[in-house]
């Protein structure tokens, strides 16, 4: 990258050459090497394996003022994300999502190098996301554009400038003007449509088929008195609904797919929901998902969002067949405020259902000892039973 030592000491700003050495930055071979791999011939990487960037420790400037060491190195975006990503092991799912927007930046700018950025070019970049319809062809909102396209693309600037690979994160100085939503009505279901659903869930159509079909039946439910979110219903195996001592549980696990805080928690099945066959239902699923075929996968591991598939085509059919229509409320989400709204009802403790449906202590203090099953059993216990009027029993 240099040509003799007169161009160390000419490019790193430093007449001494014991200087000059301790300030040539070991990341800057990594990067070339990074880009290589990556890049090729100038395309974009489509490898969604992280790449791999030293992370040795990199020297700071020592004088304000003097010419940066930085001045004029290339640091790949896309691989400066995948090394970000790896060590901050961001989940799989959000991963795929955010090295897709920055790719999207690299094609917006016309390069792959986050030291070229500049404040207009992500000026700009906003205004086009703003403006210009996605791949849904819906212009996206100001929250969308805010909460994920630039948190993807200041959380990577960020690690860089960590790192000390950048001089500044150029992404700070970007904003996006979020008007704060109206609020037509709460986030949580009337009883109209309570029931709308729940009656929907045992009145099916025989053309459906078995996945869809026990879909439809069962995650509903087993999101009305859990609380949970669809995708963490949708991802369970079988074996993930099991006794503990004479508690009948749903163990909600990062390795059925994904947690939003990554950590497993234990639900107690709810007595109605036992009542219904539910533990039957999962007993014959064994150790295969309950709600998709894992055949018909063709990503396994971690990278499997065939589960948000099934949440997709649920709340689809919530909108366009069962008649839930309105769009202030949230098809499959609803029952997390609903949940909430009964256990207060119940006079449920806040802390017990925040266990229950997988929400972050709201303090230092409630991070101290541990909710009990036998704690949540109780609360779950409470929860009145939802009374639906069957027209057609469904057999299983």
């Amino acid at each position: 990258m240099f040509d003799g030592r007169r161009e160390w000491i000419k490019t790193l700003g430093t007449k001494d050459r014991r200087e000059a050495k301790r300030l040539l930055p070991s990341f800057v071979v990594a990067f070339d090497k990074a880009m290589e791999a990556g890049t090729g011939s100038g395309a974009v990487e489509r490898s969604n394996k992280p790449a791999t960037v030293s992370s040795a420790p990199m020297p700071s400037v020592p004088t304000l003022g003097r010419k940066s060491a930085l001045a004029g190195l290339k640091v790949p975006l896309i691989a400066t994300f995948d090394s970000y990503a790896a060590e901050q092991g961001i989940k799989p799912a959000t991963a795929t999502e955010w090295r897709s927007i920055l790719k999207s930046l690299v094609a917006f700018v016309g390069h792959d190098n986050a030291a070229a950025l500049t404040v207009s070019d992500i000026d700009r970049w906003r205004d086009a996301l703003l403006t210009e319809p996605g791949r849904n062809g819906k212009v996206r909102t100001p929250g969308t554009v805010k909460r994920k396209h630039l948190c993807a693309l200041r959380a990577t600037l960020a690690w860089a400038l960590e790192k000390r690979y950048l001089q500044s994160n150029v992404a700070v100085a970007v904003k996006v003007r979020a008007p704060k939503a109206k609020k037509i009505r709460d986030r949580d279901f009337s009883p109209d449509e309570v029931l709308l659903i729940l009656s929907a869930t045992l009145n099916l159509s025989a053309e459906c088929g078995h996945y869809e079909r026990l879909a439809r039946r069962w995650i509903p439910w087993l999101c009305s008195y859990t609380g949970a979110r669809v995708n963490e219903i949708s991802q369970l195996r079988g074996m993930d609904i099991r006794q503990v001592g004479e508690i009948w549980i749903i163990n909600i696990t990062p390795e059925a797919g994904t947690v939003k805080n990554n950590e497993a928690r234990q639900v107690p099945v709810h007595p109605h929901l036992i009542d219904q066959g539910f533990t039957a239902i999962a007993n014959a699923a064994g150790e295969r998902p309950i709600f998709y075929d894992i055949d018909r996968v063709r990503t396994s591991g971690p990278s499997n969002r065939y589960y948000k598939k099934v949440g997709e085509r649920l709340c689809a059919w919530l909108r366009s067949t069962v008649g839930l229509t309105d769009p202030h409320v949230q098809p499959n989400h609803g029952w997390r405020h609903t949940f909430k709204t009964r256990a207060m009802e119940a006079g449920i403790p806040e802390r017990v259902a925040d266990a229950i449906q997988g929400h972050a202590p709201r303090s230092v203090g409630q991070s101290y000892g541990t909710v009990s099953l036998t704690a949540k059993l109780r609360a779950i216990k409470a929860m009145p039973r939802f009374i639906v009027e069957e027209q057609v029993t469904i057999s299983m």
